[in-house]
């Protein structure tokens, strides 16, 4: 909130006698000092004195909240909207301020907004407040200034941040107007002061003006972060390196870790002190540290470390929470905590990276958990709902290895002996292949299939937008990544459509991946294995042949294959792994079509490639030998029987 204002506005001042005013000073003393019962006693004399001052009601409502802690945030709002009542404001109808006298009743209640993350609508607030800007005293223009440019970089506009500081760096920093109206050397009313009080004036109010200067740099710092503009970063950084405040070693971390520098960055983090003034500022520099270290973690590829580390700053920040929170006597959803706690509760951003470390980790049950209590406040964020479709996805399989593990038997048995002796393979390799069908809603929220294809959906519409919403981060995201997050959602949302048995829309969904221009080989080579896969299912087996046939996704495809298993290990992870895949499917196409030997020749190439240590699928036998059955050719089926089964030998 704002610091508290002395009764002497424009009109009013004539009004005040010497008593009053001399009651206003030591309020404001006590005020500045922190003992608002003391403070309270004065503004009751005050109130007395002047029952019908709304300046004084205000004040007074200010310190009682301050009083109580800031945890009766429901009664403060009350004490606040009868006070402009009495004034005739109405803080819903921004055009109703035309009088300055009345811009601190907008300030405050902006404050109040910002405080409970209602971005928007304290930003639209502030900024019918800043119109007045060159009218307002000087403490309080400085307090407008750096609550619009925080809205703007939390509304994630961080351009006309940066057009604002700049402005207002003109106006209250480097002009000698600025000086002026600090010095109270300009046309002023107000009391006669000696030398040696404008001296001491002079001197605080110039500490005061070097902090808000810093204050500016350090936005500017972020708004350039969030527009990857690093060598001008690390320029405003250099200008405020010697103050060696705890927000300026973040950021200089920060800086290192987006240009890649992680080691550099973990060390900057170490020599940050360690604060506990959760209870002052709402922020505890233990799970920030916590926090920035885990990223640090995860980029390094050590997700153990990683969610180890985001652990224990959501373990550290609940009992914060926990020490702050006063039983709730007061009526109202508000009341219990104070109102800045409120707002800082960082929770749903730790349980985000918690998430991704999880999921990262390959634990995603307890990474969907953690996702999905995210979402609940960041519905808007497409990637989000992808991170979900992917702890389904991961749930359902978590990797792929077995479709390339030749150790594994196709042999269910061997019955009879001799001449009469028979064997008896598996009717599918794998027993769990086929999803089951009992009925799951997709509304519930659970790490199935069911829900995954729901997430799927959800990201496609919100791709859509023409304002992408990224929260929890504040990283735009650019064309390439949103090319590349198409790709990702098309795929996975054509996976889960051919594991729930579903061609139609797997179809669907390969058909507007392969539509588009843009995206990356790795996805391209998908799209046609589960369109041709999907024309399959849906006794359509030329099509699938034309479809894997004209794939030219294999042009120089390697670069992007190792690209994306810096992200994830899976298979095929090579070219020519890859190749295999694609002709394996294009043999089961022309299987189903009756084209035996087309398809045997194809199996022919697949097996010289694993012969020269190329990952192939271990579904290439059974497909031979069912060829070779069907061709008559029992010696041969026999002999890639006991070549591949060692339970035929015995």
């Amino acid at each position: 909130m704002s610091d508290k204002q002395e009764p002497n506005g424009k009109g009013t001042a004539a009004n005040i006698t010497d008593q009053e005013r001399d009651w206003a000073q030591q309020a404001l003393a006590e005020y500045e000092q922190k003992n608002y019962k003391s403070c309270l006693e004065h503004l009751q004399r005050i109130e007395a004195s002047r029952p019908n001052d709304p300046k004084v009601l205000l004040n007074k409502a200010i310190v009682e909240f301050y009083e109580n802690g800031l945890c009766t945030s429901d009664k403060f709002q009350k004490s606040f909207i009868d006070v402009c009542k009495q004034v005739e404001l109405n803080l819903e109808l921004l055009d109703s301020l035309e009088d300055v006298e009345n811009c601190i009743y907008y300030y405050n209640y902006a404050v109040f907004l910002y405080h409970l993350k209602h971005y928007t609508k304290a930003l639209a607030m502030i900024n019918k407040v800043y119109s007045f800007i060159e009218s307002l005293e000087e403490s309080l223009a400085h307090k407008v200034c750096l609550l619009i440019v925080q809205l703007h970089i939390d509304t994630n506009k961080p351009a006309e941040a940066l057009k604002l500081i700049t402005y207002i760096e003109s106006q209250f920093v480097s002009t000698d107007n600025a000086t002026n109206i600090l010095t109270g050397s300009a046309d002023q009313g107000g009391p006669i002061h000696n030398e040696t009080e404008k001296t001491e004036k002079k001197a605080n109010l110039d500490a005061a003006t070097d902090a808000f200067r810093v204050s500016l740099i350090q936005y500017r710092v972020r708004s350039l972060m969030e527009l990857n503009s690093f060598d001008e970063c690390s320029q405003q950084l250099n200008t405020i390196k010697e103050k060696q405040d705890s927000i300026t070693m973040f950021l200089i971390g920060k800086l290192e870790y987006l240009r890649g520098n992680h080691k550099e960055a973990l060390a900057i983090l170490k020599q940050i002190p360690v604060k506990d003034d959760f209870i002052e500022t709402g922020e505890c520099s233990s799970v920030l540290i916590n926090n920035n270290v885990a990223c640090l973690y995860h980029y390094a590829k050590k997700p153990t470390l990683s969610f180890t580390s985001i652990y224990k700053a959501i373990v550290q920040h609940q009992k914060n929470i926990i020490d702050v929170t006063k039983p709730n006597q007061a009526e109202g959803s508000l009341s219990g905590q104070p109102l800045h706690i409120i707002g800082a509760s960082i929770k749903t951003e730790l349980m985000f990276n918690l998430g991704i470390s999880l999921l990262h980790a390959r634990k995603p049950e307890e990474a969907f958990d953690c996702l999905i209590e995210a979402v609940q406040t960041y519905h808007m964020n497409p990637r989000l709902w992808l991170r979900l479709a992917e702890c389904c996805i991961m749930t359902h399989k978590k990797s792929n290895d077995r479709d390339f593990d030749f150790k594994k038997p196709y042999i269910e048995g061997v019955v009879g002996s001799g001449k009469h002796r028979k064997i008896i393979l598996k009717s599918q390799l794998f027993p769990d292949t086929k999803y089951s069908c009992e009925a799951v809603s997709a509304s519930i929220p659970m790490p199935s299939l069911e829900f995954g294809s729901l997430c799927v959906r959800n990201a496609v519409l919100l791709l859509h937008n023409d304002t992408i919403d990224c929260s929890p981060s504040h990283t735009p995201i650019n064309t390439p990544h949103k090319d590349y997050l198409f790709g990702c959602i098309q795929s996975a949302g054509a996976y889960i459509a051919l594991c729930l048995g579903d061609p139609v829309v797997a179809l669907k969904y390969s058909q507007e991946l392969l539509k588009s221009d843009k995206i990356n080989k790795v996805h391209k080579f998908l799209g046609h294995l589960y369109a041709a896969e999907a024309l399959i299912l849906s006794d359509k087996p030329n099509e699938a042949i034309d479809m894997l046939k004209e794939s030219n996704a294999f042009d120089d495809i390697e670069p992007e294959i190792h690209e994306q298993l810096r992200i994830e290990q899976w298979k095929p992870d090579k070219q020519k792994s890859a190749k295999a895949v694609l002709y394996y499917n294009l043999a089961v196409a022309l299987t189903l079509r009756g084209d035996l030997d087309k398809a045997g020749e194809l199996l022919k190439q697949i097996w010289l490639s694993k012969i020269e240590h190329v990952s192939v699928p271990v579904h290439v036998v059974i497909l031979a030998l069912y060829i070779h059955l069907r061709l008559g050719q029992k010696e041969i089926a026999i002999t890639l029987i006991k070549q591949n089964c060692p339970q035929a030998k015995r």
